[in-house]
């Protein structure tokens, strides 16, 4: 199980466009191009101390692939989405959400034995429980403590707290 982000790098118009083109559009896939961009275009991205950028965040197992183009959004919101799902997730045993802007429905639901189903857009892939969560967490915590730490958006420390409370409750 791999988890990754992307963010764009400019307004889409035409997802057709997306699709054929995402190289034109996707700014990278690693946290550390997103620093660049942010530090480059801080007027453009930043307002108020909240990161303005749309992305997604790809969930890949076995060779397939949900949430990448041309499924995309907020991309701190769904961070901060996945991250409140996690904890309606551990209560419940299933959890949903839609994203920020867009009618992309989101399911993280208990599997048989120690699987969980993750469906974003009525795709979906079985994963280890464990695995997914601790991924998901790691990856958050990652991209949330760029945005503190590097970027110095200070507003992000919440969701920073959060994750360690998640973590403590999967130790449990």
């Amino acid at each position: 199980m791999e988890i990754k982000n992307f963010y764009l790098k400019k307004e889409v118009y035409d997802l057709d466009d997306l699709s054929l083109n995402a190289d034109s559009y996707i700014g990278g896939y690693n946290n550390e191009y997103l620093v660049e961009t942010i530090e480059k275009n801080r007027e453009k991205h930043v307002e108020n101390g909240i990161l303005m950028i749309e992305g997604s965040i790809v969930f890949i197992s076995n060779y397939k692939e949900i949430g990448n183009i041309p499924i995309f959004d907020d991309l701190t919101t769904l961070y901060s989405y996945y991250l409140n799902t996690i904890e309606e997730y551990l209560d419940n045993g299933e959890a949903t959400f839609y994203y920020p802007s867009q009618p992309i429905e989101v399911i993280i639901k208990q599997d048989i034995g120690q699987q969980t189903e993750i469906t974003i857009d009525e795709n979906s892939l079985k994963v280890n429980e464990r695995f997914l969560l601790e991924g998901l967490l790691n990856s958050s915590q990652h991209f949330f403590d760029i945005l503190v730490t590097r970027l110095m958006l200070n507003k992000y420390q919440h969701e920073l707290t959060q994750i360690e409370s998640i973590k403590k409750r999967l130790t449990k």
